[in-house]
This record gives C-alpha cells, structure tokens and sequence, in this order.
C-alpha cells in the first residue's frame, strides 16, 4: 500500500470521505466541509546497511489541512488528526508545538494546517 493510500485511510473516516490530495475538487466552488487537503512536503531516503535506500524506508513529510465552517468544529477535526496520524504504524510525528489556524477569507472557511513526519528508517 502506498503512503498516499495510508494516509488517505487514516483520515477518510473522519470527514465522510472528503479527503484530498494537493487541491480541492473545483466544483463545488467552496469545498463541502468538513474537509481534508495533504500535500507531500518532501521525501527523505535514507541509505541502510543494505545499500541505498528506496520509498519503504523514506523519512516522509506530509502538510494536512483540516477545513471547516466553524473554529470549533475546525479545532476537534485537528484533534482527530492528531490521533489518526499517531495511530499509524510507524506513526507520523506531528513537527510543532501549535497548529496554524488562519481563516481562509476565500473559501470562508476556518483551517487548521499541521505538519507531519513519518520516520520509517528509524523502525
């Protein structure tokens, strides 16, 4: 199963499916919410003891962006992300202290972005 696959099942059941990778769908206009973007932000291969390293062992970083058109249902969809990225096997490693939160003013709609980190070459 690839990362995308993995991710995407950590997190579809959260929003009803409404999980998207890099860019919404353009119609509707506004995305239906609760939503869900990721983005891979960058792929680190490690080498190993057996030569060069490939996808399997990748250090991988992923943007994930939880939508939504109230700041409290935006902050409980954050926590369920959390644990859904914790969960996984090996886990992604959530990379700060606080989660941005700005208001998107174009789509009116609140968002929550964090940053995530899975370090398969450490397992």
């Amino acid at each position: 199963m690839s990362v995308e696959q993995v991710v995407y099942g950590a997190l579809s059941g959260l929003v009803s499916n409404r999980v998207h990778a890099n860019t919404f769908p353009q119609v509707p206009s506004v995305p239906i919410t609760p939503a869900i973007l990721f983005t891979f932000a960058g792929n680190i291969v490690t080498q190993d003891i057996c030569g060069a390293g490939t996808d399997d062992v990748a250090d991988t970083r992923v943007q994930i962006d939880g939508y939504s058109t109230t700041f409290d249902t935006m902050r409980a969809l954050r926590l369920q992300i959390l644990a859904a990225m914790a969960a996984l096997n090996p886990p992604f490693i959530w990379q700060g202290d606080n989660p941005v939160a700005p208001y998107d003013a174009d789509l009116k709609l609140h968002r929550c972005s964090m940053d995530f980190i899975q370090y398969p070459s450490s397992t």
